[in-house]
């Protein structure tokens, strides 16, 4: 069974974190703390619900007012349950293998992992992240781009285990222990809509100006720089090429797994550019842009594996709709897959492709939304997640579980699912509120405001790295 939150009163009023978790696997829960540059915590919650095709979490609420019996321990339930002025939410230690919680000066809405060469599919502590991110200043002036190196990541799992006895033991060895944040910032033109790193040379990097403009960066200086924090002087940033092609602002971007250099840019203005690397830059393709929606483009991705995937992009936009483009085509108003009103008129706001099934894409919607698709068969999706309560921001596959995957929501959660999950508690009585949780819901991650970007580690299985206008978590469940 899923253990239900506790609740205790404290000095604040602010929610600190919960979980979820049912079906073969365990999952539990986050707490928040002070931020500074990096701290250390968790938490827990689980549950369960069985649905073969759609979860909606709307219907349940029109009973759960009937199950506050006699004051028994329930399961609580983000966006249903209120928390009373000075309650937060407790946690349970050992729920996060892995936690630790940074900031810069200012939010940064969106972030990316940059690729390094400390080796592939890392699993000793203390772990060593590479991030660059994209701020969102109050003045325009204020703007940056952080590299960062985020290192000493320790396990977490056993903190608020310790017993008193141990304190004094320990406390000597704390400041050893602590994660450290370091950061390098450049000045960039306008506040950052997205940012995104090259696969085969982490320090190129690509931004989406609030400007308008796309613009390529070199950070190899200020990426190595952060292996050496005695070398302060960095040469002035600018970027090595800038796309003002668009007539409006974007987010859409992605670069090629495939091909280095190659590129994609997607703008409110409905349109796709493809960006071919050449000699000194590259060269836009203004004059044959892919045309086929008919609003703002909210993101593209390149096919990560399987057939035609050098070739093969999808595209989602605010017209409700993702479709498939090959870029061999050179008709670019008609793209190869079109799926309309993909979520029942919501806007499409974020996409995934499947980076092991090479058929599979994952969409999510301004509804809550998330949905599973096989672009073979677009009559109707494999899945259908009606569950978060407020649009989803952004979603992405495990790039080594082809049946998991992350889920951030305007909602302040991000939830971790696993598709091969069978509800393995059925004609169990669970505690109240936890059909609340489907089975497939293996881990609810609270505790950040706003979040908008969620991403798994490519080189530190199961770690992920979410973003929110309250700064940075980097974390590993104790069940995936």
């Amino acid at each position: 069974m899923g253990k239900a939150g506790k609740r205790k009163q404290t000095g604040e009023a602010e929610a600190e974190g919960a979980s979820a978790g049912q079906g073969k696997k365990k999952k539990e829960d986050p707490k928040e703390i002070p931020e500074e540059e990096f701290e250390d915590d968790e938490g827990d919650d689980e549950g369960d619900e069985d649905d073969e095709e759609i979860v909606d979490a709307e219907a349940e609420e029109l009973c759960d007012d009937e199950e506050e019996e006699h004051g028994e321990k329930r399961v609580w339930r983000p966006g249903i349950d209120p928390l009373e002025e000075g309650e937060q939410l407790d946690v349970e230690p050992g729920t996060y293998d892995m936690l630790h919680r940074a900031q810069v000066e200012w939010p940064c809405l969106s972030v990316d992992v940059v690729r390094d060469d400390l080796g592939a599919q890392r699993t000793s502590y203390p772990m060593t992240a590479y991030v660059v991110a994209g701020s969102q200043a109050s003045r325009t002036e204020d703007n940056r781009i952080y590299m960062m190196k985020w290192n000493r990541l320790y396990r977490t799992s056993k903190d608020g285990r310790e017993d008193e006895s141990d304190e004094d033991e320990s406390s000597d060895d704390e400041d050893e222990h602590e994660a450290v944040l370091e950061s390098k910032a450049a000045p960039h033109p306008g506040a950052v809509n997205r940012v995104r790193s090259m696969h085969q040379a982490g320090h190129i990097v690509a931004t989406w100006a609030d400007t308008g403009k796309v613009h390529m960066w070199n950070l190899e200086a200020y990426r190595k720089a952060l292996d050496k924090p005695s070398d302060r002087a960095l040469p002035s940033s600018k970027p090595i090429f800038t796309c003002d092609a668009h007539k409006e602002e974007g987010f859409a971007m992605d670069f090629s797994p495939h091909d280095t250099g190659k590129f994609l840019s997607g703008s409110n203005d409905s349109s796709i550019l493809l960006w071919e690397p050449v000699p000194g830059g590259w060269s836009v393709g203004s004059d044959t842009p892919f045309t086929g929606h008919s609003s703002s483009v909210e993101d593209v991705q390149w096919k990560r594996t399987g057939t035609c995937a050098q070739s093969l992009f999808a595209s989602c936009s605010s017209d409700g709709s993702w479709r498939v483009w090959d870029v061999r085509e050179k008709a670019r108003k008609k793209s190869a897959v079109h799926v309309p009103e993909a979520h029942g008129g919501s806007d499409v706001n974020v996409l995934s492709w499947s980076p092991i099934v090479g058929e599979l894409v994952m969409t999510g919607a301004d509804d809550g939304g998330f949905k599973i698709w096989d672009t073979r068969h677009v009559d109707r999706p494999m899945a259908n997640f009606l569950w978060h309560r407020k649009p989803i921001t952004s979603v992405d596959w495990h790039p080594t579980d082809e049946t998991v995957c992350a889920v951030a929501s305007a909602d302040d959660c991000v939830s971790i699912w696993d598709m091969a999950v069978e509800d393995d508690a059925t004609g169990r009585e669970g505690p109240p509120g936890a059909d609340h949780y489907p089975p497939q819901l293996m881990f609810l991650h609270q505790g950040q405001k706003d979040p908008k970007e969620v991403k798994w580690h490519p080189q530190l299985p199961s770690v992920c790295i979410s973003t929110a206008a309250s700064g940075f978590n980097i974390f590993k469940t104790c069940n995936i």
